[in-house]
């Protein structure tokens, strides 16, 4: 019996590097009211400690966009953190970010981290219902957390089974 071909896909997730910060930056700037400057995601990319994972998906035949969309997260302890998600509009509801978030969801596990947490606006409403399509649940609020004085959602994903954490 022989074995299916592999599945092409269009955009493949690699690490992140310093040239890919233009088209970040754009995408980031597309996607947010208080976007990071360019100068923060190139920070990210040059800091090793503590450790980061940073992620695109870029596109592998000749055509727009070039990536489709980046993830930027750190491992703080026991901790994945996860600071950017987002898609490039001209994709959106392409499954990209769900690609991301399910690679990341795997690379917290490998490095078994306790839990995934990460902040979202109030009011984006979109971004609360992809999380919690992940198990993610709020476990707090940051007041005046944005730039702009909107306070955030903290969510998180544990991933630890309950048996682990007892001791």
């Amino acid at each position: 019996m022989a074995s299916a071909a592999p599945e092409f896909e269009l955009y493949r997730l690699r690490p992140a590097v310093l040239a890919d910060v233009a088209e970040v930056t754009a995408i980031e700037q597309a996607s947010f009211p208080v976007p990071w400057r360019r100068e923060f995601f190139e920070s990210e990319l040059r800091e090793l400690h503590p450790p980061r994972y940073n992620r695109v998906l870029e596109r592998q035949l000749p055509g727009m966009p070039r990536l489709a969309a980046y993830l930027f997260a750190v491992i703080l302890f026991d901790e994945f953190h996860v600071n950017k998600i987002a898609t490039h509009p001209a994709v959106r509801g392409e499954g990209h970010g769900r690609r991301l978030m399910r690679d990341a969801i795997d690379a917290a596990r490998d490095r078994r981290a306790a839990s995934i947490v990460l902040e979202v606006r109030l009011s984006n409403a979109e971004a609360i219902r992809f999380y919690r399509a992940f198990a993610f649940v709020e476990v707090g609020r940051r007041k005046r957390y944005y730039k702009d004085g909107e306070d955030a959602r903290v969510m998180m994903l544990p991933l630890l089974e309950e048996p682990f954490l007892r001791g």
